[in-house]
């Protein structure tokens, strides 16, 4: 992925933004998450988080990728 990588959306759990990245990566987007707060000890030692996971993608699919997520029923202006 290229550096100027833009946050897209902020998913409320580990499953939710596996099931973005699944879904963007499935459209031809590569992406990736980063575990916000102790998000990344929960996915350590529990497997799950809920403590919210940004997702990024590069600045060149940052529109296709909002339309996306928008096509998934998510308020991106929220």
């Amino acid at each position: 992925m290229e550096k100027n990588e833009i946050r897209v959306y902020t998913a409320q759990d580990s499953l939710q933004a596996d099931m973005i990245l699944e879904t963007l990566k499935n459209n031809g987007i590569p992406a990736y998450k980063k575990d916000l707060g102790y998000a990344s000890v929960m996915n350590i030692y529990g497997g799950y988080s809920n403590g919210g996971e940004e997702i990024y993608v590069a600045a060149e699919n940052q529109e296709k990728a909002a339309e996306i997520l928008e096509g998934m029923g998510y308020d991106l202006k929220a």
